[in-house]
């Protein structure tokens, strides 16, 4: 026979998110067509990304006002989107209307255990 616990019941409280914070760097060619459908595409694929996996920073650089950054990250073609977190780089390349490659590329790089992913 069991005894109902006596002690009230304690407030439940949030569970601190375990991902990683999530750079990325989205390069682009000034405003060429492929360039605009990368922006648009990461913008529509992160607004429907759960917050609470992924904690991206974004920030994009233009390769015709920056150059030396698209060198010391060694891209080559635009649109280029470059992420990174806890050791973890992964480069997706093209206007990114793969949804899945996208939403694919930021669950691994939220994972905040394993060894670092190559590709």
């Amino acid at each position: 026979m069991r005894m109902a616990d006596s002690t009230p019941p304690r407030a439940m409280s949030p569970i601190p998110s375990r991902a990683p914070p999530v750079q990325l760097r989205l390069y682009i060619a000034r405003s060429t067509p492929n360039s605009v459908r990368a922006e648009h595409n990461l913008a529509a694929a992160l607004e429907g990304f759960d917050a609470g996996l992924v904690r991206p920073d974004l920030e994009i650089i233009d390769v015709f006002t920056q150059p030396k950054r698209a060198i010391v990250d060694g891209v080559v073609v635009t649109p280029t989107l470059v992420g990174s977190a806890s050791g973890r780089r992964v480069v997706l390349m093209g206007d990114l209307a793969d949804r899945l490659h996208l939403r694919q590329m930021l669950e691994q790089l939220s994972a905040s255990d394993g060894p670092p992913a190559r590709r």
